[in-house]
Order: structure tokens, then sequence, then C-alpha cells
């Protein structure tokens, strides 16, 4: 009996998986334990080994697809083995009719080597499968090969309609339709009997968006699909700022003793050992002293309770390629400095490596954004759901401090707190900025 590989689960709260890429394909030997694809979820890239030995047939996911948790989106056969399905192709919008072998006879496609893609085109079409070439692993007919002999048979046939009235479409262009919102109906296939491709949408898109100067409008270079992670992180972004009411409180801080710590450290260590201690490195471990003394902004709201958590789990913005993600520290307040410089630095690698696991971006408690590696002055950070609070770090900068009636030159740096007002009111938040301050520029309140 086929063995499912289904869309695994890797977080708590995760519903989908989209499938990054295949690594093995369709008709391909396949040993036990072997990774076989990439399932990128909200936060990282995990890999999906296969649950047995055998060959891989019945793919029913591309690269890009989103599929429901514990579904089934390929299956694995054992030798003698044949294969059909009467499954809901994801992204085709249509329902795998199974593939009935024809009578033996001489040029027979052999049971078991028809994708089901393959068999849904031919019976939609009316084409006989013993007269097309299978180009696939092992000489597998594959729905594309089943368009090519369509072509071929008549060039000039027009784009025909599924008999519920679906458009002819190939899943990606499906997938992109829906993502930049083009109705089907109103594309012109270019594929095999007319089939609508990925670039048919794209090229409908562009005559949509792009506009005559007499509109008032400008013209559209490019359109970009919001998909993977940057799509994950608009979401999100977006859920934040409807469901949390936010505010921010910012101080400047005076960071001369807080820089002599870290230059200390990396005199120490040396300018070529391992890890490096940096600014960040300080100030995970200032945040976790700070929410010590302040478990108010340690917490989270869910289902009408708010939660006050035991551990301090301080999570770490870090951009990468895609977008931006958020590697957390876990136990934050138990570690050191050099430990912290550590774990940080192994995540940060790994993020931009995309290869963090679902523990490195779960658990945070609190969240710290530095951006003065960029030069930016001050900013002001969003809260990351369902957290009370977020730290946004500026650039350090010397700038004119008055004290006892003096002006001293002093590296500063401006902190800005973004709080969730259901969790903590504005006095609570302030406690916690000032005496962070304090922290930074007494850092001996650590010891």
């Amino acid at each position: 009996m086929p063995t499912p590989v289904i869309m695994p689960k890797f977080e708590m709260a995760q519903e989908t998986g989209t499938v990054s890429r295949w690594l093995k394909h369709e008709g391909d030997p396949i040993q036990k334990g072997e990774v076989i694809l990439e399932i990128e979820t909200d936060k990282v890239n995990m890999e999906v080994e296969a649950p047995a030995g055998g060959t891989l047939v019945g793919i029913r996911a591309s690269a890009g697809t989103v599929v429901p948790i514990g579904q089934p989106i390929a299956y694995i056969i054992q030798p003698g083995e044949s294969w059909s399905e009467t499954k809901e192709e994801f992204g085709a919008g249509s329902t795998v009719s199974p593939y009935q072998p024809p009578a033996p006879s001489s040029g027979a496609t052999p049971p078991g080597r028809v994708t089901p893609l393959a068999e849904r085109i031919a019976e939609e079409h009316g084409v006989d499968l013993r007269a097309v070439k299978g180009t696939g692993p092992q000489g597998r007919v594959t729905g594309q090969d089943v368009e090519a002999y369509l072509f071929k048979r008549d060039p000039h046939a027009t784009q025909p309609e599924h008999p519920t009235g679906m458009v002819k479409a190939v899943p990606a262009a499906r997938r992109l339709a829906r993502e930049m919102d083009i109705p089907l109906e109103t594309v012109r296939g270019t594929g095999p009997a007319g089939r609508i491709q990925s670039e048919d949408v794209q090229r409908a898109a562009e005559q949509l968006t792009s506009l005559s100067p007499l509109s008032g409008r400008p013209a559209v270079q490019r359109t970009i699909p919001l998909t993977g992670m940057r799509r994950t992180i608009a979401k999100r972004m977006a859920a934040s700022v409807r469901h949390a009411p936010q505010f921010s409180l910012s101080v400047d801080v005076d960071m001369s003793r807080a820089l002599d710590i870290v230059n200390d450290l990396r005199q120490k260590s040396g300018p070529t050992q391992s890890p490096r201690v940096t600014l960040t490195t300080f100030l995970v471990k200032a945040c976790s002293r700070a929410l010590a003394c302040h478990p108010a902004l340690n917490a989270s709201l869910e289902e009408g309770n708010i939660l006050e958590w035991a551990e301090i789990n301080i999570g770490v913005a870090v951009a990468v390629e895609e977008g931006l993600v958020v590697p957390v520290i876990h136990g934050a307040d138990r570690l050191g400095i050099r430990d912290i410089a550590q774990r940080l630095a192994d995540l940060s690698a790994r993020a931009r490596a995309g290869q963090l696991r679902p523990d490195d971006v779960q658990g945070g408690t609190f969240t710290l954004s530095n951006l003065g590696m960029l030069g930016i002055d001050r900013f002001t950070a969003i809260l990351n759901p369902p957290q009370a609070g977020i730290l946004a770090v500026g650039r350090v900068s010397k700038r004119p401090l008055v004290e006892e009636d003096q002006v001293v030159i002093r590296p500063m740096a401006s902190f800005t707190l973004t709080a969730d007002h259901r969790i903590v009111d504005g006095s609570l938040a302030g406690s916690f900025l000032v005496d962070l301050q304090h922290t930074v520029e007494h850092p001996g309140v650590m010891l």
C-alpha cells in the first residue's frame, strides 16, 4: 500500500506549510530517512525526510504551494505496486480521476506509469494515453507530455474550459492569479491547448497596471507577488497593529560604560577569537536584567488573561535576504555575556543561511531590534505578537550632554520601547525603560 508523505507540523500554531522546493522528483528512488523536500513555515525552512523507502510518486504540491497540515503531498510506492489516486491536486482546483489502463496491446502505457495530472488532462481532452510518449523518469507520462501531444495535434486549438466552467491553467498560474487578484477569465493562455501559464498571468497584470500618463499614475515597472517570508511578515505586522493598541516611549542613553565593557571583552578575547562580543550582546543581557525587575513587560495576553512568563527569552531581529527573522536567546537572564555572544553568533549565522530550527524562533517573551549598525538614529518598532514589548535601538553617536552645568560630549543612543497598552500602562513601561537606562549606564548592577 502506498505510504503518504504528509505536510508535517513543526510549530504549535501552524495550520499550513508551503512547499519550498523538492529535492527529489517524480519517479525517483528514495531511501527511508532521506531528505526529499523543504517546507517553509511562518518562521523557518525545514527539511522533510522520507517516511519509507521506495519510489516517489503522486507529487501533488509544487514549489510555492500552501498545503494544510496533515494533507498528503506525495506518496511512496514499493516495487510491484502501481499508482493512481482520486484526490484533489493542490492548486488545480479539480478532482484527479484514476487512470484506467487500456487493454494490453503493442505500445500500451503500463499501469502506474502515468501521473495523476496527465490522467486528468487526457480524460478531459479524450486523449488515448497509449499514443503519448512519456518523458518523465523511467518513461512516465507527465502532464507536460499530454499537453505537448495536444499542441502537436492541434497547434491552433483555443483554450477549452473545464466541464464545471473552470478556465484551464497550470497550478502555479492559479496561485499567482490569486495573489495578484487577476481573474483567470481575463487572461489569454499561451501554453499547449491554450492553457494559462504563469507568464500569461504576469503579462495580464502588467497590462492592467501600466496606465497611460494621462491617468495621473505612472506606469508600473514590475509587479512583485507578496509571497513567502515577506507575506508572513506583512500578515503578522498588520495583525499586530490591528489588534494591539501600541504606544511608544523613548530615552537617550549614555553608552560610555557599555562600550568600555564591550571593548574590554574584545581585547581580552583577541581580534580573531570567536565569539565576538557586540553591543547587541550587551543589550540582550541588560534587557534580561530589566525584565527580571519588571515582569509586566515579560508577558503576553492570551484568552483574556495576562500571562507573566517564568522564563526570560529575548528575540533578536536579524535581517536576511527574504526579510526579517527573530531567533530567540532562551534563558538570557541565566547566561553570561560570552554565552549570549556565542548563541547570538550561531543563531545569526544559521538565520542568514536559512538553517534555523523551529525551537530557534519559538518561545520569545521580548524582542530587541538594533538598527544602529545601519546608521539609524531613532525608530519605532512594531510589536512582535503576542509579546508585550519590543525595544528599538538606534546608533551610538557623540552628542553634547549637560553634566553639573557643564557641556560634555558623550556617546549616546536612543532607546524606544513599544508596548501593548492592554498589558501595561505608561507608568509601568516608563519604569522599565528608565531602569534599563540605569542598567546600561551603570552596568555594575548586573553583577
